[in-house]
């Protein structure tokens, strides 16, 4: 009987898998801070109960790395790595993949959400803020950013309100007749949602910074240079 295309695509994608998996030295991989999505960064106890099963002959599966021609990038395993090194072995069975230190990352952000160490809030937290943080990822949906780091877009939604309220002022001071002037400028993305902000709001949400200082300077408004 024909196989169906679902079946064969699947069988296909595993066949291919297990034929990326080899014996990878250890002394290869870039270690990178970037790569590691755990906050506390590696649990010494985990990595000890690690190598004792290792020891005892117990079969971890293979750790997901990222090859880019010269070196390898691992996107997740990071604790069977120093398990494994805490052995004495000089190589890990790793599924390679074709791929950079952006691949490895965007495997990272998401690793760990169903098997291994259960990820903490502060982890789900830093995978998040890894994407938030890159010119490119910032720009993604945060439905989208959250289905990489398999969390919930609403959480996505506020990590981003919190980090652009803490990297913008919250006010800017100008001079008008010798007097300081201070207008609002907060709440800028929640104005755009259109939650808990006034007409005025609003409308000066939709304004740029630089049309909103002509506007000023016009008006004879002087920018002060200090900005609280």
């Amino acid at each position: 009987m024909e196989m169906n295309a679902a079946k064969w695509w699947r069988r296909e994608i595993g066949r291919r898998k297990m034929e990326s998996v080899r014996s990878v030295e250890i002394s290869l991989f870039q270690i990178d801070p970037e790569l590691q999505m755990r906050e506390a960064g590696i649990d010494v106890g985990m990595v000890t109960e690690y190598a004792e099963a290792m020891s005892d002959g117990a079969e971890f599966p293979p750790i997901t790395v990222f090859h880019d021609g010269t070196h390898y990038w691992p996107g997740d395993g990071f604790h069977r790595i120093e398990a494994n090194k805490k052995l004495g072995r000089e190589t890990i069975k790793a599924e390679v993949r074709d791929g950079s230190k952006r691949d490895a990352i965007l495997w990272a952000v998401g690793a760990n959400a169903s098997h291994g160490m259960r990820r903490t809030t502060a982890d789900r937290r830093r995978s998040v803020l890894a994407m938030l943080r890159d010119p490119e990822w910032s720009k993604w949906s945060d439905r989208e950013i959250g289905k990489r780091c398999a969390v919930d877009g609403k959480t996505v939604a506020k990590i981003r309100r919190e980090i652009t309220s803490a990297e913008f002022p919250q006010t800017r001071t100008f001079e008008r007749n010798g007097k300081a002037v201070a207008m609002k400028i907060a709440q800028r993305t929640r104005s755009i949602e259109g939650v808990g902000s006034s007409m005025v709001e609003r409308m000066l949400a939709k304004v740029t910074d630089s049309a909103l200082l002509a506007e000023c300077r016009r008006r004879g408004m002087e920018l002060n240079r200090h900005e609280n």
